[in-house]
């Protein structure tokens, strides 16, 4: 897969985890108020400008809900640091993207409209496999401290939960 993140955006389970994200029948869908509300109470909540509910199907990152309702945005894999961020089991956490200049040639976060913050939990299904990622982005840097990194985990985990009432899992 070409990107331009400098890194390798597919987990040795590449497969196993697309089919299990599959199951959740979440790809693809319309909008849902749970997902559009969440995604507008991370955004209020982290005190940032953007919110989004992504999922990380083959080839592309695909937003499920946004601070704004607006779902169904897709972005190359390559190009979505979304993509980086299924890889960690931890929070992603990029305080100022132009530090890291692995994103240098990246267009989403250089130029007048670039993206300078970035954090992101992973949604990982039961089974384990990291589907998505709930992420808050702003155009300036900032501090994510060890709160913020828990709030941004538990948004996740509540994005799981949803997602297994949708399979019939409580």
């Amino acid at each position: 897969m070409e990107n331009n993140l400098g890194g390798v955006l597919v987990s040795s389970n590449e497969e196993a985890r697309l089919e299990n994200l599959k199951k959740y029948k979440i790809l693809y869908t319309k909008t849902e108020p749970y997902f559009d509300q969440l995604a507008a109470i991370t955004a209020t909540m982290m005190n940032t400008p953007i919110a989004m509910i992504n999922f990380v199907d083959k080839d592309v990152v695909w937003t499920k809900a946004d601070q704004h309702g607006q779902a169904g945005k897709e972005i190359e894999r390559g190009s979505s640091l979304c993509s980086l961020a299924i890889l960690n089991e931890s929070v992603t956490v990029y305080e100022d993207l132009i530090q890291n200049p692995a994103l240098v040639s990246n267009p989403l976060y250089l130029g007048e409209s670039g993206l300078r913050f970035y954090a992101a939990a992973a949604i990982t299904t039961n089974e384990g496999f990291r589907v998505g990622a709930v992420c808050i982005v702003d155009k300036k840097p900032r501090v994510f401290g060890e709160e913020d990194r828990k709030k941004l985990e538990k948004i996740a985990l509540m994005v799981r939960l949803e997602m297994n009432k949708r399979i019939g899992i409580s």
